[in-house]
Protein backbone atom coordinates (compact mmCIF):
# COMPACT_ATOMS: atom_id res chain seq x y z
CA UNK A 1 0.00 0.00 0.00
CA UNK A 2 3.04 2.41 0.80
CA UNK A 3 4.22 1.75 -2.54
CA UNK A 4 1.22 2.55 -4.10
CA UNK A 5 0.60 6.11 -1.98
CA UNK A 6 4.28 6.61 -3.23
CA UNK A 7 3.61 6.37 -6.82
CA UNK A 8 0.63 8.98 -6.06
CA UNK A 9 2.86 11.21 -4.37
CA UNK A 10 5.27 11.11 -6.91
CA UNK A 11 2.87 12.79 -9.73
CA UNK A 12 2.40 15.77 -7.33
CA UNK A 13 5.33 18.82 -7.09
CA UNK A 14 6.30 18.27 -4.35
CA UNK A 15 8.99 20.61 -2.79
CA UNK A 16 11.64 17.31 -1.46
CA UNK A 17 11.44 13.94 -2.03
CA UNK A 18 9.13 11.79 0.09
CA UNK A 19 9.91 10.27 3.63
CA UNK A 20 6.89 9.35 5.07
CA UNK A 21 2.85 8.54 4.28
CA UNK A 22 0.48 7.76 7.36
CA UNK A 23 -2.92 7.98 7.69
CA UNK A 24 -4.51 11.09 8.43
CA UNK A 25 -8.07 12.09 10.66
CA UNK A 26 -10.85 9.80 10.82
CA UNK A 27 -13.10 11.28 7.76
CA UNK A 28 -15.96 9.07 7.02
CA UNK A 29 -15.90 9.41 3.28
CA UNK A 30 -12.08 9.92 1.60
CA UNK A 31 -8.90 8.28 2.13
CA UNK A 32 -6.84 10.93 3.83
CA UNK A 33 -2.79 10.78 4.64
CA UNK A 34 -0.16 12.70 5.42
CA UNK A 35 2.81 12.89 2.92
CA UNK A 36 5.96 14.40 4.63
CA UNK A 37 9.29 15.04 2.63
CA UNK A 38 12.71 15.64 3.86
CA UNK A 39 15.86 17.77 2.33
CA UNK A 40 16.91 21.35 3.33
CA UNK A 41 13.14 21.98 3.69
CA UNK A 42 10.82 19.69 5.56
CA UNK A 43 6.83 19.96 4.10
CA UNK A 44 3.91 18.06 4.54
CA UNK A 45 1.09 17.32 2.22
CA UNK A 46 -2.53 16.13 2.71
CA UNK A 47 -2.81 13.32 0.11
CA UNK A 48 -6.73 12.42 -0.18
CA UNK A 49 -8.43 10.20 -2.49
CA UNK A 50 -12.31 11.12 -3.19
CA UNK A 51 -14.57 8.55 -2.83
CA UNK A 52 -16.06 7.60 -5.92
CA UNK A 53 -19.14 5.84 -4.41
CA UNK A 54 -20.29 9.16 -2.83
CA UNK A 55 -19.14 11.73 -5.10
CA UNK A 56 -19.41 10.04 -8.98
CA UNK A 57 -18.06 12.67 -10.41
CA UNK A 58 -15.20 13.52 -8.26
CA UNK A 59 -13.26 15.54 -11.16
CA UNK A 60 -16.24 18.17 -10.84
CA UNK A 61 -15.63 17.83 -7.15
CA UNK A 62 -12.08 19.01 -8.00
CA UNK A 63 -13.66 21.96 -10.51
CA UNK A 64 -15.98 23.16 -7.47
CA UNK A 65 -12.76 23.61 -5.14
CA UNK A 66 -10.98 25.48 -7.48
CA UNK A 67 -13.25 27.58 -8.13
CA UNK A 68 -14.28 28.35 -4.69
CA UNK A 69 -10.47 28.48 -3.51
CA UNK A 70 -9.05 31.23 -6.03
CA UNK A 71 -11.82 33.23 -4.72
CA UNK A 72 -11.29 32.69 -1.45
CA UNK A 73 -7.78 33.62 -1.75
CA UNK A 74 -8.75 36.99 -3.87
CA UNK A 75 -10.54 38.11 -0.76
CA UNK A 76 -8.13 37.16 2.40
CA UNK A 77 -5.78 39.18 0.65
CA UNK A 78 -8.35 42.07 0.04
CA UNK A 79 -9.03 42.00 3.83
CA UNK A 80 -5.32 41.82 4.51
CA UNK A 81 -4.97 38.58 5.54
CA UNK A 82 -2.72 35.29 4.32
CA UNK A 83 -4.06 33.19 1.47
CA UNK A 84 -2.07 30.70 1.84
CA UNK A 85 -2.72 29.95 5.81
CA UNK A 86 -6.44 30.77 5.50
CA UNK A 87 -7.22 28.98 2.56
CA UNK A 88 -6.43 25.73 1.60
CA UNK A 89 -3.75 25.48 -1.52
CA UNK A 90 -4.23 22.81 -4.24
CA UNK A 91 -0.63 21.34 -5.29
CA UNK A 92 -0.50 21.07 -9.00
CA UNK A 93 0.44 17.53 -10.29
CA UNK A 94 4.04 17.50 -12.26
CA UNK A 95 1.70 18.10 -15.73
CA UNK A 96 0.00 21.12 -13.80
CA UNK A 97 -3.25 19.83 -13.31
CA UNK A 98 -4.99 19.91 -10.49
CA UNK A 99 -5.74 16.02 -9.97
CA UNK A 100 -4.06 12.70 -10.80
CA UNK A 101 -5.85 9.53 -11.58
CA UNK A 102 -4.40 6.08 -11.13
CA UNK A 103 -4.30 3.41 -13.04
CA UNK A 104 -7.54 1.89 -11.25
CA UNK A 105 -9.11 5.54 -12.29
CA UNK A 106 -9.08 6.89 -8.59
CA UNK A 107 -8.72 10.53 -8.53
CA UNK A 108 -6.11 12.01 -6.30
CA UNK A 109 -5.89 15.59 -4.52
CA UNK A 110 -3.04 16.94 -2.71
CA UNK A 111 -2.70 19.97 -0.51
CA UNK A 112 -0.46 21.84 1.44
CA UNK A 113 -0.97 21.16 4.81
CA UNK A 114 -1.52 24.25 7.11
CA UNK A 115 0.87 24.01 10.13
CA UNK A 116 0.80 24.82 13.85
CA UNK A 117 -3.41 24.99 13.62
CA UNK A 118 -5.75 21.63 14.38
CA UNK A 119 -9.05 20.60 13.98
CA UNK A 120 -11.36 19.81 16.95
CA UNK A 121 -14.28 17.73 16.94
CA UNK A 122 -15.13 18.28 20.43
CA UNK A 123 -15.59 21.85 21.96
CA UNK A 124 -15.72 22.13 25.90
CA UNK A 125 -16.24 25.80 25.93
CA UNK A 126 -18.45 28.35 24.40
CA UNK A 127 -15.37 30.46 23.75
CA UNK A 128 -14.44 27.11 21.34
CA UNK A 129 -17.79 27.07 19.59
CA UNK A 130 -17.68 30.42 18.81
CA UNK A 131 -14.11 31.15 17.60
CA UNK A 132 -15.20 27.65 14.62
CA UNK A 133 -18.99 29.58 14.51
CA UNK A 134 -16.94 32.80 13.33
CA UNK A 135 -15.18 30.87 10.45
CA UNK A 136 -18.09 29.44 8.98
CA UNK A 137 -19.58 32.81 8.83
CA UNK A 138 -16.67 34.52 7.50
CA UNK A 139 -16.74 32.08 5.02
CA UNK A 140 -19.84 32.37 4.14
CA UNK A 141 -19.58 36.16 3.83
CA UNK A 142 -16.47 35.84 1.56
CA UNK A 143 -18.15 33.96 -0.87
CA UNK A 144 -21.36 35.88 -0.54
CA UNK A 145 -21.01 37.88 -4.37
CA UNK A 146 -19.80 34.36 -5.82
CA UNK A 147 -22.60 33.14 -8.36
CA UNK A 148 -24.00 29.90 -7.09
CA UNK A 149 -24.56 28.49 -10.92
CA UNK A 150 -20.91 28.65 -11.26
CA UNK A 151 -20.78 26.01 -8.81
CA UNK A 152 -21.68 22.27 -9.78
CA UNK A 153 -24.27 19.64 -8.01
CA UNK A 154 -21.70 17.03 -6.22
CA UNK A 155 -23.96 15.77 -4.05
CA UNK A 156 -27.24 15.89 -5.13
CA UNK A 157 -30.03 15.65 -2.42
CA UNK A 158 -27.43 15.67 0.14
CA UNK A 159 -29.79 18.22 2.34
CA UNK A 160 -32.95 17.15 1.22
CA UNK A 161 -34.47 15.61 4.44
CA UNK A 162 -37.93 13.81 2.92
CA UNK A 163 -35.40 12.20 0.35
CA UNK A 164 -33.37 10.86 3.41
CA UNK A 165 -37.10 9.70 5.53
CA UNK A 166 -38.48 8.03 2.44
CA UNK A 167 -34.80 5.66 2.10
CA UNK A 168 -35.34 5.12 5.63
CA UNK A 169 -38.98 3.56 5.32
CA UNK A 170 -37.84 1.84 2.22
CA UNK A 171 -34.59 0.30 4.45
CA UNK A 172 -36.93 -0.04 7.51
CA UNK A 173 -39.62 -2.22 4.96
CA UNK A 174 -37.09 -4.38 4.30
CA UNK A 175 -35.32 -4.94 7.08
CA UNK A 176 -32.34 -6.80 5.33
CA UNK A 177 -30.61 -7.98 8.62
CA UNK A 178 -33.29 -7.84 10.66
CA UNK A 179 -32.02 -4.95 12.72
CA UNK A 180 -35.54 -2.81 12.96
CA UNK A 181 -36.22 -4.85 16.73
CA UNK A 182 -33.33 -2.50 18.19
CA UNK A 183 -34.57 0.43 16.23
CA UNK A 184 -38.03 0.67 16.80
CA UNK A 185 -38.36 3.64 19.29
CA UNK A 186 -36.06 5.78 17.01
CA UNK A 187 -38.24 4.92 13.76
CA UNK A 188 -41.17 6.02 15.83
CA UNK A 189 -39.64 8.97 16.53
CA UNK A 190 -38.78 9.97 13.52
CA UNK A 191 -42.50 8.66 11.61
CA UNK A 192 -44.02 11.43 14.51
CA UNK A 193 -42.28 14.28 12.88
CA UNK A 194 -42.94 13.46 9.50
CA UNK A 195 -44.95 17.27 8.53
CA UNK A 196 -42.67 18.89 10.04
CA UNK A 197 -39.96 16.67 7.88
CA UNK A 198 -42.08 17.95 4.87
CA UNK A 199 -42.45 22.00 5.53
CA UNK A 200 -38.94 21.29 5.76
CA UNK A 201 -38.03 20.56 2.47
CA UNK A 202 -40.78 22.19 0.66
CA UNK A 203 -39.39 25.75 2.36
CA UNK A 204 -36.18 24.70 1.21
CA UNK A 205 -36.97 24.02 -2.63
CA UNK A 206 -39.62 26.78 -2.54
CA UNK A 207 -37.35 29.49 -3.75
CA UNK A 208 -38.77 31.56 -0.97
CA UNK A 209 -34.94 31.55 0.59
CA UNK A 210 -32.18 33.17 -0.84
CA UNK A 211 -29.86 31.24 -2.79
CA UNK A 212 -26.40 31.30 -1.85
CA UNK A 213 -23.05 29.20 -1.77
CA UNK A 214 -22.87 26.99 1.41
CA UNK A 215 -20.59 24.93 2.54
CA UNK A 216 -23.05 22.28 3.86
CA UNK A 217 -21.11 20.54 5.84
CA UNK A 218 -20.16 22.73 9.05
CA UNK A 219 -19.05 20.33 11.23
CA UNK A 220 -17.07 21.66 14.20
CA UNK A 221 -13.72 19.47 12.62
CA UNK A 222 -13.85 21.16 9.58
CA UNK A 223 -11.97 24.57 11.09
CA UNK A 224 -8.82 24.68 11.69
CA UNK A 225 -8.02 26.31 14.94
CA UNK A 226 -4.44 27.77 15.28
CA UNK A 227 -2.62 26.15 18.63
CA UNK A 228 -1.24 29.22 19.96
CA UNK A 229 -3.91 32.43 18.94
CA UNK A 230 -6.79 29.57 19.16
CA UNK A 231 -8.22 31.89 16.32
CA UNK A 232 -9.96 30.10 13.33
CA UNK A 233 -7.45 29.95 10.53
CA UNK A 234 -8.95 28.30 7.30
CA UNK A 235 -12.38 26.50 6.79
CA UNK A 236 -11.56 22.87 4.78
CA UNK A 237 -13.74 20.25 3.68
CA UNK A 238 -14.90 21.72 0.51
CA UNK A 239 -16.38 19.03 -1.46
CA UNK A 240 -20.14 19.73 -0.50
CA UNK A 241 -19.68 23.55 -1.36
CA UNK A 242 -22.45 24.27 -3.58
CA UNK A 243 -25.67 25.88 -4.05
CA UNK A 244 -28.03 26.01 -1.21
CA UNK A 245 -29.49 27.59 2.24
CA UNK A 246 -27.25 29.21 4.94
CA UNK A 247 -30.21 27.55 7.37
CA UNK A 248 -28.52 23.85 7.39
CA UNK A 249 -25.28 25.61 7.38
CA UNK A 250 -26.49 26.83 10.72
CA UNK A 251 -28.41 23.48 11.63
CA UNK A 252 -25.29 21.66 11.47
CA UNK A 253 -22.49 23.99 12.85
CA UNK A 254 -24.62 23.99 15.83
CA UNK A 255 -25.55 20.73 16.19
CA UNK A 256 -22.18 19.51 15.73
CA UNK A 257 -21.39 22.36 18.37
CA UNK A 258 -23.77 20.99 20.84
CA UNK A 259 -23.18 17.13 20.26
CA UNK A 260 -19.69 16.64 19.38
CA UNK A 261 -18.53 13.09 18.07
CA UNK A 262 -21.59 11.38 16.70
CA UNK A 263 -21.11 8.67 18.92
CA UNK A 264 -20.54 10.44 22.56
CA UNK A 265 -22.59 13.18 22.70
CA UNK A 266 -22.60 15.60 25.49
CA UNK A 267 -24.55 17.67 27.82
CA UNK A 268 -26.66 19.55 25.77
CA UNK A 269 -26.01 23.72 26.90
CA UNK A 270 -27.28 26.98 26.34
CA UNK A 271 -24.12 28.85 26.27
CA UNK A 272 -22.68 26.58 23.08
CA UNK A 273 -25.87 27.59 21.13
CA UNK A 274 -25.68 30.99 22.27
CA UNK A 275 -21.64 31.16 21.33
CA UNK A 276 -21.99 29.57 18.32
CA UNK A 277 -25.14 31.97 17.14
CA UNK A 278 -23.44 34.75 17.83
CA UNK A 279 -20.01 33.73 16.31
CA UNK A 280 -21.88 32.89 12.96
CA UNK A 281 -23.91 36.17 12.89
CA UNK A 282 -20.84 38.57 14.32
CA UNK A 283 -19.62 37.75 10.52
CA UNK A 284 -22.29 36.34 8.84
CA UNK A 285 -25.48 38.48 10.29
CA UNK A 286 -25.52 41.36 7.64
CA UNK A 287 -26.28 38.70 4.97
CA UNK A 288 -28.92 37.23 6.22
CA UNK A 289 -32.43 37.94 5.76
CA UNK A 290 -35.47 37.83 8.39
CA UNK A 291 -36.55 34.72 7.56
CA UNK A 292 -33.51 32.86 7.23
CA UNK A 293 -32.90 34.73 11.25
CA UNK A 294 -36.01 33.36 11.77
CA UNK A 295 -35.67 29.65 11.30
CA UNK A 296 -31.75 28.80 12.72
CA UNK A 297 -33.86 26.91 15.58
CA UNK A 298 -36.18 25.34 13.36
CA UNK A 299 -33.04 24.44 10.84
CA UNK A 300 -30.91 23.38 13.63
CA UNK A 301 -33.58 20.89 14.90
CA UNK A 302 -33.89 19.73 11.37
CA UNK A 303 -31.16 19.03 10.35
CA UNK A 304 -29.85 17.43 13.37
CA UNK A 305 -33.12 15.32 12.67
CA UNK A 306 -32.10 14.56 8.58
CA UNK A 307 -28.44 13.29 10.46
CA UNK A 308 -30.25 10.80 12.87
CA UNK A 309 -32.38 9.73 10.06
CA UNK A 310 -29.12 8.97 7.90
CA UNK A 311 -26.88 7.12 10.85
CA UNK A 312 -30.41 5.23 11.03
CA UNK A 313 -30.52 4.11 7.71
CA UNK A 314 -27.48 3.19 7.68
CA UNK A 315 -27.51 1.13 10.46
CA UNK A 316 -30.25 -1.18 9.01
CA UNK A 317 -28.70 -1.62 6.12
CA UNK A 318 -25.54 -2.48 7.36
CA UNK A 319 -23.23 0.25 8.07
CA UNK A 320 -22.39 1.27 4.71
CA UNK A 321 -21.93 4.62 4.24
CA UNK A 322 -20.61 5.78 8.39
CA UNK A 323 -17.76 3.57 9.50
CA UNK A 324 -18.16 2.01 12.11
CA UNK A 325 -15.59 0.48 15.15
CA UNK A 326 -17.75 -1.93 16.69
CA UNK A 327 -21.32 -3.14 16.16
CA UNK A 328 -24.47 -1.14 16.93
CA UNK A 329 -21.85 2.63 16.51
CA UNK A 330 -24.59 3.99 13.69
CA UNK A 331 -27.71 3.30 16.29
CA UNK A 332 -25.76 4.72 18.69
CA UNK A 333 -25.18 7.55 16.86
CA UNK A 334 -28.71 7.85 15.77
CA UNK A 335 -29.83 7.98 19.13
CA UNK A 336 -26.99 11.07 20.30
CA UNK A 337 -28.83 12.86 17.24
CA UNK A 338 -32.28 12.68 18.28
CA UNK A 339 -31.87 13.41 21.84
CA UNK A 340 -30.77 16.38 20.68
CA UNK A 341 -34.06 16.80 18.71
CA UNK A 342 -35.89 16.27 22.16
CA UNK A 343 -33.89 18.87 23.77
CA UNK A 344 -34.39 21.66 20.92
CA UNK A 345 -38.01 20.83 21.05
CA UNK A 346 -38.09 21.40 24.24
CA UNK A 347 -36.60 24.71 24.54
CA UNK A 348 -37.22 26.24 21.17
CA UNK A 349 -38.65 29.46 22.53
CA UNK A 350 -35.36 29.98 25.15
CA UNK A 351 -33.95 29.11 22.05
CA UNK A 352 -35.43 31.27 19.40
CA UNK A 353 -34.74 34.09 22.07
CA UNK A 354 -31.26 33.45 21.83
CA UNK A 355 -31.06 33.98 18.17
CA UNK A 356 -32.95 37.04 18.15
CA UNK A 357 -31.00 38.77 20.71
CA UNK A 358 -27.66 37.88 19.15
CA UNK A 359 -28.73 38.91 15.95
CA UNK A 360 -29.94 42.45 17.21
CA UNK A 361 -26.49 42.63 19.26
CA UNK A 362 -24.75 41.55 15.48
CA UNK A 363 -26.56 44.63 13.94
CA UNK A 364 -25.24 46.68 17.11
CA UNK A 365 -21.78 45.84 15.88
CA UNK A 366 -21.70 46.27 12.53
CA UNK A 367 -23.62 50.25 13.21
CA UNK A 368 -20.60 50.71 15.16
CA UNK A 369 -17.99 49.66 12.80
CA UNK A 370 -19.64 51.94 10.06
CA UNK A 371 -19.53 54.88 12.80
CA UNK A 372 -15.78 54.16 13.30
CA UNK A 373 -14.92 53.96 9.68
CA UNK A 374 -16.99 57.44 8.85
CA UNK A 375 -14.97 58.62 11.38
CA UNK A 376 -11.61 57.72 10.55
CA UNK A 377 -12.62 58.51 6.39
CA UNK A 378 -13.32 62.16 8.19
CA UNK A 379 -9.95 62.31 9.82
CA UNK A 380 -8.22 61.26 6.77
CA UNK A 381 -9.80 63.97 5.06
CA UNK A 382 -11.79 61.94 2.88
CA UNK A 383 -9.20 59.83 1.98
CA UNK A 384 -9.60 56.23 0.83
CA UNK A 385 -7.86 53.54 3.21
CA UNK A 386 -6.64 50.44 2.25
Amino acid sequence: MVSQLQLVADRFALDGEVESIVPLGEGHINATFTAATGGDVRRRYVLQRINRTIFPDPVAVIRNVERVTEHLRAKVLEEGGNPDREVLCLIRTVEGGAFHRDAEGEVWRCYAMIEGASAHSALGKPAQAKTVARSFGRFLRRLSDYPPDRLEITLPRFHDTSHHFQTLRDAAEADPLDRLSEAGAELAFIEERDDAISAWTALLSSGKLPRRVVHNDTKVDNVMVDDSSKRGVCVIDLDTVMPGSPLTDIGDLVRSALTGPETIGQSFRPAIFRAAIRGYLSEAGALLDESEIDRAVLATRLVTLELGIRFLVDYVIGDRWFPISRPGENLRRCRVQLELVRWIEGRAHELTGIVRRAAVRSRRARRGSTTIDALRFRIDGGRART
